[in-house]
């Protein structure tokens, strides 16, 4: 299954984010970054008059080894210069408040709740630092948000459908088997708690056997059920093949997405590959393409999003709202 999106399939998955985080989500359309590039992206590596970020400090986030930032990547042709699209400099551009100093983060979470945020004395406003676990599950929510607005499925219970879905029926036993494969597996209590859920809610149904098979009850498709979306990485796979479809030279792909290849990677000779430049119609070439897709990519979100205009988004908008 595809995990790139097309402009129309993004801007459907845009829809399905509080609009604190869409400035987020275009600027990773929109330069392909990785998500440590992106969350250690500082003011001082921003230059809106010439259109592009630098692309050196980075977070890190390794499990019970720590968290925090790194002066560079991990690898040397990482470090490189983006050059940005309209609607990510408009994007850039509203992340930053006014007195930001250069050390600061350009993106960042949507600061603490009502007084403190959570014990953590972190005060209400305070810009926070991206977490990459936090923003992947917004992402699973968003897509769940996507294949069925009017519902508010929790990332468990939409796991639990889909496979219901893909599979047509089978024991919780066998769903509990399915689940693990692949992916962190789930409990079977979880996952009998997730069927009696989506069963309370019309999504799911036994056949009535003794052998209790589960399926889901028929349901319009999403939009975006053809693909295997998992995560902020699929808006870097996204980024690639935008590029690629616009005939960008792999090489030119190579130095904007940071692959250690850079002009080593494409096949010729390899003098010719010496005498290669990326050149400025390229990058003029690149940013139309990226500027052509974004504009169709916010037009489709905001259309849905009048379309829809549920409940649980306007909730979630005053939750995220900076």
């Amino acid at each position: 299954m595809r995990r790139a999106t097309s402009p129309e399939e993004a801007g459907q998955l845009l829809a399905g984010f509080p609009r604190f985080w869409w400035d987020h989500i275009i600027a990773l359309l929109g330069t392909g970054m990785r998500f440590g590039e992106f969350a250690g992206l500082r003011r001082r590596r921003v230059d809106l008059r010439r259109g592009v970020v630098q692309v050196v400090e980075v977070r890190y986030q390794a499990g019970r080894f720590g968290s925090g930032f790194k002066g560079q990547p991990k690898s040397p042709a990482a470090i490189r210069e983006i050059p940005l699209a309209r609607q990510v400099v408009e994007a850039i551009r509203r992340q930053l408040p006014p007195g930001i100093a250069p050390g600061d983060l350009v993106f960042t979470g949507p600061g603490g709740g009502p007084g403190r945020h959570s014990g953590t004395g972190v005060k209400r406003g305070t810009r926070t630092v991206l977490s990459r676990d936090n923003f992947r599950r917004l992402y699973l929510q968003a897509v769940v948000r996507t294949a069925d607005p009017a519902t508010s499925l929790s990332q468990t219970d939409w796991r639990v459908l889909r496979a219901l879905r893909a599979a047509g029926g089978q024991t919780a036993a066998e769903l509990t088997a399915r689940l693990a494969i692949g992916r962190r597996g789930l409990r079977p209590a979880t996952v009998a708690a997730a069927l009696a859920r989506l069963a309370q809610a019309g999504h799911a149904a036994t056949d009535g056997s003794d052998l209790h098979r589960w399926s889901a009850v028929a349901a319009v498709p999403g939009p975006l059920d053809h693909l295997e979306l998992s995560g902020p990485h699929d808006l870097r796979h996204t980024f690639a093949t935008w590029l690629e479809e616009d005939g960008i030279p792999a090489r030119v792909i190579d130095e904007l997405m940071g692959h250690a290849g850079g002009r080593r990677a494409e096949h010729g000779s390899a003098i010719g590959r010496i005498y290669r430049e990326t050149t400025p119609e390229m990058l003029a070439r690149m940013l139309t393409g990226i500027e052509r897709r974004l504009d169709v990519v916010l037009a489709v979100a905001n259309k849905t999003r009048a379309a829809t205009a549920q409940a649980p988004a306007q909730r979630d908008e005053a939750a995220y709202a900076p």
